[in-house]
Protein backbone atom coordinates (compact mmCIF):
# COMPACT_ATOMS: atom_id res chain seq x y z
CA UNK A 1 0.00 0.00 0.00
CA UNK A 2 2.84 2.47 1.14
CA UNK A 3 4.51 1.84 -2.20
CA UNK A 4 1.12 2.61 -4.36
CA UNK A 5 1.03 5.88 -2.58
CA UNK A 6 4.31 6.89 -2.82
CA UNK A 7 3.66 5.78 -6.93
CA UNK A 8 0.97 8.24 -7.20
CA UNK A 9 2.38 11.41 -5.41
CA UNK A 10 5.50 10.71 -7.51
CA UNK A 11 3.37 10.89 -10.44
CA UNK A 12 0.80 13.40 -9.74
CA UNK A 13 4.09 15.68 -9.01
CA UNK A 14 5.98 14.66 -12.11
CA UNK A 15 2.55 16.17 -14.10
CA UNK A 16 2.56 19.37 -12.13
CA UNK A 17 5.69 19.77 -12.28
CA UNK A 18 5.53 19.62 -16.29
CA UNK A 19 2.26 22.32 -16.75
CA UNK A 20 4.60 24.54 -14.81
CA UNK A 21 7.50 24.16 -17.44
CA UNK A 22 5.35 25.26 -20.18
CA UNK A 23 3.90 27.49 -18.55
CA UNK A 24 7.23 29.24 -17.68
CA UNK A 25 7.37 29.53 -21.36
CA UNK A 26 4.89 31.48 -22.27
CA UNK A 27 4.25 35.23 -21.90
CA UNK A 28 2.18 35.01 -18.61
CA UNK A 29 2.81 38.42 -16.69
CA UNK A 30 1.77 37.34 -13.05
CA UNK A 31 2.58 34.03 -11.08
CA UNK A 32 -0.41 31.69 -11.01
CA UNK A 33 -1.30 30.26 -8.04
CA UNK A 34 -1.28 26.61 -7.58
CA UNK A 35 -2.47 24.43 -4.17
CA UNK A 36 -1.26 21.02 -3.11
CA UNK A 37 -3.95 19.54 -1.33
CA UNK A 38 -4.28 15.66 0.17
CA UNK A 39 -7.91 14.33 1.19
CA UNK A 40 -8.70 11.54 3.29
CA UNK A 41 -12.46 10.07 4.46
CA UNK A 42 -14.56 7.20 4.24
CA UNK A 43 -17.61 6.89 1.38
CA UNK A 44 -20.51 4.56 0.89
CA UNK A 45 -20.47 2.84 -1.99
CA UNK A 46 -23.02 1.40 -3.79
CA UNK A 47 -24.53 0.22 -7.16
CA UNK A 48 -26.90 2.28 -9.69
CA UNK A 49 -29.42 1.06 -12.46
CA UNK A 50 -29.15 -2.24 -11.55
CA UNK A 51 -31.50 -4.94 -12.39
CA UNK A 52 -32.74 -6.48 -8.90
CA UNK A 53 -34.24 -9.63 -10.15
CA UNK A 54 -31.86 -11.76 -9.17
CA UNK A 55 -31.89 -9.66 -5.13
CA UNK A 56 -34.92 -9.19 -2.60
CA UNK A 57 -32.41 -6.06 -1.94
CA UNK A 58 -29.68 -4.20 -2.90
CA UNK A 59 -27.70 -1.73 -0.28
CA UNK A 60 -24.57 0.09 0.46
CA UNK A 61 -21.32 -1.10 1.60
CA UNK A 62 -18.79 1.45 3.59
CA UNK A 63 -15.26 1.92 2.45
CA UNK A 64 -12.50 4.29 2.53
CA UNK A 65 -10.76 6.86 -0.14
CA UNK A 66 -7.14 8.80 0.03
CA UNK A 67 -6.34 11.34 -2.42
CA UNK A 68 -3.60 13.73 -3.55
CA UNK A 69 -3.97 16.59 -6.38
CA UNK A 70 -3.93 20.18 -6.83
CA UNK A 71 -5.91 23.33 -7.83
CA UNK A 72 -4.18 25.68 -9.87
CA UNK A 73 -6.03 29.17 -10.16
CA UNK A 74 -7.83 30.52 -13.77
CA UNK A 75 -7.31 34.17 -13.79
CA UNK A 76 -8.07 35.89 -9.80
CA UNK A 77 -12.12 34.99 -10.27
CA UNK A 78 -11.94 32.22 -7.73
CA UNK A 79 -12.39 29.69 -11.15
CA UNK A 80 -9.87 26.73 -11.08
CA UNK A 81 -9.21 23.59 -12.41
CA UNK A 82 -7.78 20.82 -10.86
CA UNK A 83 -5.99 16.98 -11.17
CA UNK A 84 -6.39 14.07 -8.95
CA UNK A 85 -4.82 10.93 -8.21
CA UNK A 86 -5.87 8.31 -5.46
CA UNK A 87 -7.01 5.26 -3.83
CA UNK A 88 -10.73 4.56 -3.07
CA UNK A 89 -12.99 1.51 -3.02
CA UNK A 90 -16.48 0.44 -4.62
CA UNK A 91 -18.90 -2.12 -4.03
CA UNK A 92 -22.25 -2.91 -2.67
CA UNK A 93 -24.52 -5.56 -0.32
CA UNK A 94 -27.32 -7.65 -1.26
CA UNK A 95 -29.85 -10.12 0.27
CA UNK A 96 -31.34 -12.87 -1.42
CA UNK A 97 -33.03 -16.65 -1.23
CA UNK A 98 -31.35 -19.32 -2.77
CA UNK A 99 -32.40 -22.67 -4.32
CA UNK A 100 -32.29 -24.48 -1.23
CA UNK A 101 -34.52 -21.60 0.71
CA UNK A 102 -32.10 -20.14 2.57
CA UNK A 103 -31.36 -16.47 2.31
CA UNK A 104 -27.72 -15.42 1.66
CA UNK A 105 -26.09 -11.95 2.51
CA UNK A 106 -23.45 -10.49 0.07
CA UNK A 107 -21.35 -7.88 0.15
CA UNK A 108 -18.63 -6.74 -3.04
CA UNK A 109 -15.70 -4.31 -1.41
CA UNK A 110 -12.86 -3.28 -4.45
CA UNK A 111 -10.10 -1.43 -3.95
CA UNK A 112 -8.75 0.77 -6.47
CA UNK A 113 -6.50 3.32 -8.30
CA UNK A 114 -8.61 6.65 -9.44
CA UNK A 115 -7.03 9.40 -11.76
CA UNK A 116 -8.95 12.44 -12.37
CA UNK A 117 -7.47 14.39 -15.35
CA UNK A 118 -9.60 17.26 -15.53
CA UNK A 119 -12.02 19.11 -12.78
CA UNK A 120 -13.30 22.81 -13.11
CA UNK A 121 -14.43 24.58 -10.15
CA UNK A 122 -14.78 27.55 -8.43
CA UNK A 123 -14.29 28.86 -4.82
CA UNK A 124 -16.17 31.83 -3.32
CA UNK A 125 -14.92 33.73 -1.05
CA UNK A 126 -17.71 34.06 2.21
CA UNK A 127 -15.00 35.67 4.67
CA UNK A 128 -10.97 36.11 3.89
CA UNK A 129 -11.04 32.77 5.46
CA UNK A 130 -13.56 30.57 4.55
CA UNK A 131 -14.33 29.80 0.94
CA UNK A 132 -17.33 27.80 -0.70
CA UNK A 133 -16.03 25.21 -3.33
CA UNK A 134 -18.37 23.17 -5.98
CA UNK A 135 -16.45 21.25 -8.62
CA UNK A 136 -17.04 18.98 -11.28
CA UNK A 137 -14.76 16.56 -13.26
CA UNK A 138 -14.49 13.02 -14.61
CA UNK A 139 -12.39 10.32 -13.56
CA UNK A 140 -11.15 6.65 -14.13
CA UNK A 141 -10.15 4.16 -12.26
CA UNK A 142 -8.45 0.31 -11.67
CA UNK A 143 -9.88 -2.36 -8.93
CA UNK A 144 -6.17 -3.83 -8.04
CA UNK A 145 -7.93 -5.82 -5.26
CA UNK A 146 -10.91 -7.01 -3.66
CA UNK A 147 -13.47 -9.95 -2.84
CA UNK A 148 -17.10 -10.92 -2.50
CA UNK A 149 -18.19 -12.55 0.08
CA UNK A 150 -21.48 -14.40 1.01
CA UNK A 151 -23.21 -15.55 4.07
CA UNK A 152 -25.40 -18.62 4.41
CA UNK A 153 -28.95 -18.42 6.58
CA UNK A 154 -31.14 -21.29 7.14
CA UNK A 155 -34.70 -21.29 8.60
CA UNK A 156 -33.40 -21.14 11.99
CA UNK A 157 -30.13 -19.66 12.31
CA UNK A 158 -29.26 -16.02 12.40
CA UNK A 159 -25.55 -16.42 12.88
CA UNK A 160 -24.75 -17.58 9.14
CA UNK A 161 -24.48 -21.46 8.71
CA UNK A 162 -21.46 -21.28 6.34
CA UNK A 163 -19.70 -18.44 4.00
CA UNK A 164 -17.54 -18.22 1.28
CA UNK A 165 -15.59 -15.35 -0.70
CA UNK A 166 -14.09 -15.11 -4.23
CA UNK A 167 -11.26 -12.75 -4.54
CA UNK A 168 -12.14 -10.12 -8.12
CA UNK A 169 -9.86 -12.73 -10.59
CA UNK A 170 -12.50 -15.47 -9.79
CA UNK A 171 -15.77 -13.34 -10.36
CA UNK A 172 -17.31 -14.20 -13.97
CA UNK A 173 -17.29 -11.19 -16.21
CA UNK A 174 -16.83 -8.63 -13.22
CA UNK A 175 -15.13 -5.40 -14.96
CA UNK A 176 -12.13 -3.72 -12.91
CA UNK A 177 -12.06 -0.79 -15.49
CA UNK A 178 -14.66 2.05 -14.57
CA UNK A 179 -14.93 5.78 -16.04
CA UNK A 180 -17.43 8.40 -15.09
CA UNK A 181 -18.39 11.92 -13.84
CA UNK A 182 -17.89 13.33 -10.16
CA UNK A 183 -19.84 16.54 -8.62
CA UNK A 184 -18.80 18.18 -5.19
CA UNK A 185 -19.06 20.79 -3.02
CA UNK A 186 -16.97 22.13 -0.05
CA UNK A 187 -15.96 24.43 2.49
CA UNK A 188 -12.31 25.78 3.18
CA UNK A 189 -11.31 27.40 6.29
CA UNK A 190 -7.85 28.65 6.19
CA UNK A 191 -5.71 25.18 4.84
CA UNK A 192 -8.52 22.71 5.88
CA UNK A 193 -10.68 21.50 4.00
CA UNK A 194 -14.22 19.15 4.07
CA UNK A 195 -15.31 18.55 1.18
CA UNK A 196 -18.74 15.85 -0.34
CA UNK A 197 -18.00 14.67 -3.48
CA UNK A 198 -20.65 12.36 -5.38
CA UNK A 199 -19.27 9.78 -8.24
CA UNK A 200 -20.69 8.01 -10.49
CA UNK A 201 -19.40 5.06 -12.99
CA UNK A 202 -20.10 4.62 -16.64
CA UNK A 203 -19.27 1.17 -16.55
CA UNK A 204 -21.21 -1.65 -15.48
CA UNK A 205 -19.13 -3.56 -12.54
CA UNK A 206 -20.47 -6.88 -14.05
CA UNK A 207 -22.43 -8.98 -16.25
CA UNK A 208 -24.57 -10.72 -12.84
CA UNK A 209 -24.97 -7.10 -11.11
CA UNK A 210 -25.88 -4.93 -13.90
CA UNK A 211 -25.34 -1.88 -12.74
CA UNK A 212 -22.40 1.11 -12.31
CA UNK A 213 -20.62 2.46 -9.36
CA UNK A 214 -22.24 5.09 -7.38
CA UNK A 215 -20.56 6.59 -4.55
CA UNK A 216 -21.02 9.05 -1.88
CA UNK A 217 -17.26 10.39 -0.38
CA UNK A 218 -16.94 12.23 3.09
CA UNK A 219 -13.56 13.58 2.99
CA UNK A 220 -11.26 16.27 5.23
CA UNK A 221 -8.25 17.41 3.57
CA UNK A 222 -5.53 19.62 3.95
CA UNK A 223 -3.50 22.84 2.15
CA UNK A 224 -0.05 22.67 1.82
Amino acid sequence: MKKVLLMLAATLMAVSASAQVVSSRTFVKSKTETVWYARLGMSINNIAGTDTDNYDSVGSKMGMDIDFGFNRAIGKSGLYWSMELGIGTRGYSSEYEDRYDGDVKAGLLAWNVKYSPFTIGYKYSLTDNIKLDGHLGGFVSYDFSGKLTEKFYFEGDHHGDDSDSWSLSELDGYQKFDAGMQVGIGVWYKKFNFDITYQRGFIDMSDEASGTSSNLMFRVGYAF
